[in-house]
């Protein structure tokens, strides 16, 4: 397959021997991968320390057909995101899109899936870690064809307005007062809508990023954590 330069986020890394790193990629042209790039540990390496989770460039690959493992020869950096380490929420906020991405992005290109990424990544940058970010990851569930039902009550198909409700997050979305004992506090529904399509939301029960986390376990991973959802359970 030779040489290919494509534009591509680190989604994660781990350190290969003394001298090397191995990388999780989500590029644009060949959708997930994983490389090698060779000597990046070192003191005067060509990377420049530059390889690190959420951190987007124009990765040149050697592609060899029908090897999981590719090698990197260069990196171009484009968007430099490591202030996203700085705050715990948005280091976990993006490390859950991030996993997300390495365990469900199709093995092929889908520019869809790659702009959602991009796109909440920056935006979360921009926000700086002050509250919210939940939209982010919910955009990226949606962009990965995982959205709950919350307009239709999923036992009687009675519409949903304003009204208090349960959200079941095992059955992937809302039970009406007659099916179900309302489980909803005011406000929590209407910022679980905003939240699921989006948008920015409050939280007035404290109560969106366990739904959050619960939601992305049962339909995401199958039932496995991925190892930021522990961390993301537990966010205000």
């Amino acid at each position: 397959m030779g040489l290919s330069t494509t534009r591509a986020v680190i989604l994660q890394t781990y350190r290969y021997s003394d001298t090397s790193k191995i990388l999780r990629l989500m590029t644009l042209e060949h959708g997930p991968c994983s490389a090698i790039a060779k000597g990046a540990l070192r003191p005067k390496s060509r990377f420049g320390g530059m390889l690190e989770p959420f951190i987007e460039g124009d990765a040149t690959l050697f592609l060899k057909e029908g090897r999981d493992l590719h090698t990197l020869s260069g990196f171009e950096l484009v968007r430099e995101r490591r202030a996203l380490g700085r705050s715990m929420r948005t280091y976990t906020i993006a490390s859950v899109m991030c996993e997300l991405v390495m365990r469900l992005a199709p093995e092929h290109r889908d520019d869809s899936l790659y702009r959602s990424l991009v796109a909440g990544l920056d935006a979360l940058l921009a926000e700086g870690g002050e509250g919210g970010g939940l939209q982010h990851i919910w955009g990226l569930v949606s962009a990965l064809g995982f959205h709950p039902e919350l307009e239709r009550c999923l036992r009687c198909g009675r519409a949903i307005g304003s009204e208090r409700a349960r959200f079941d997050y095992a059955a992937g979305g809302l039970y009406c007062s007659d099916c179900a004992t309302p489980g909803l506090e005011a406000g929590e529904l209407d910022a679980l809508r905003k939240l699921a399509a989006g948008r920015p939301g409050a939280d007035p029960g404290g109560r969106q990023a366990r739904w959050l986390a619960d939601f992305i376990r049962y339909h995401l991973a199958e039932g496995a954590n991925l190892r930021s959802l522990p961390f993301l359970r537990t966010l205000p």
